[in-house]
Parts: C-alpha cells; sequence; structure tokens
C-alpha cells in the first residue's frame, strides 16, 4: 500500500512539485525500497529521452489544409447505449419480474385453473356492482318521493297564518 502511494507521488517527485513533507517522506521510502528507486531511474530515463527530441513546427501549408478539412456531421446510429442507463435498471428489472411472471402463468400446467378463478371473480365483481346499482335506483327513487311529499308539505304551510282566499 505504501508503494502504491510513493508511485503515485514519484512523477510530481521529478518535476518538483511536491512539498518539502512529501519529498522527504519520498525520499525515506526510495532509500529503503529498490524496486521503487528502479521505477524513479525508469523515470528518469524516460523523461530524458523524450526531452531529447526536437520540437517539430508544421508547415503552414499543412496547418492551412489540416483547418481546410470540413467537420463531419453526425450521422444518425440506431444504439441500445440508452438500455445500460443506471436510471433504466429499475424499470427494466420491474420488466424482467413481470416477463417472468407472465411465462409462468402462460406456460405453467394451471393456467386453467388460473383462468377459472379470475373469470370466476370477474364474475362475483360484476354481480355485486349490478345489485349495488339495484339499490341505488330503489334509493334515487324513494328520494325523489320523498322529495315530492316534501314540497307537497311545504306548499300546505303558511308560514305567516294569512288565508289565501
Amino acid at each position: 500500500m505504501v508503494c502504491e502511494k510513493i508511485q503515485d507521488l514519484l512523477s510530481p517527485y521529478l518535476d518538483g512539485e511536491l512539498t518539502p513533507e512529501a519529498k522527504a517522506e519520498v525520499d525515506a521510502h526510495l532509500s529503503s525500497c529498490r524496486e521503487c528507486a528502479e521505477l524513479l531511474s525508469l523515470l528518469r530515463m524516460a523523461t530524458d529521452s523524450l526531452t531529447a527530441f526536437p520540437d517539430v513546427e508544421p508547415s503552414p501549408d499543412l496547418t492551412a489544409k489540416l483547418y481546410a478539412v470540413p467537420a463531419r456531421k453526425k450521422k444518425f446510429r440506431f444504439s441500445l447505449d440508452f438500455l445500460v442507463k443506471p436510471s433504466l435498471q429499475p424499470v427494466l428489472t420491474a420488466a424482467t419480474v413481470l416477463l417472468v411472471i407472465f411465462s409462468f402463468y402462460m406456460f405453467g400446467p394451471y393456467k386453467k385453473d388460473i383462468d377459472k378463478s379470475v373469470n370466476r371473480q370477474i364474475h362475483r365483481g360484476y354481480s355485486q356492482i349490478e345489485r349495488l346499482y339495484a339499490k341505488a335506483g330503489s334509493v334515487t327513487d324513494s328520494l325523489s318521493a320523498t322529495a315530492e311529499n316534501f314540497l307537497v308539505s311545504l306548499k300546505n304551510i303558511n308560514p305567516l297564518g294569512k288565508n289565501e282566499e
């Protein structure tokens, strides 16, 4: 674990970007760890060999040609990458569970029994709704009769006590 930490610090160590405390820690580790010291020497050799390469300046003609290349338009490509988004994982999980349940229903040995049971429950529900509807009709009939009686009795009441003759 210590070597991994030191190995992460070797590049900044070579560039002189470490704090004095971190530099002292790396120096102490390098004096005791031969593998990290070898890695540092390899990094130094790679850095030295890269600095030996000359800087290449592209010709103005090449630069002009590169700027003249038109940008490619993105072509529409059908992709199923949206299926691996984490936000769709619960939806896909639910769909998978429903498909498994549906397949057990469709291909299971008790499909006929399940169909009969569901059909029976649906018919029971319809018969209960019919009974409720019939009761509601009788209630509305009795309420309309009561409302008529109430209106007749209101007409017969003389609130001011005057005769209308």
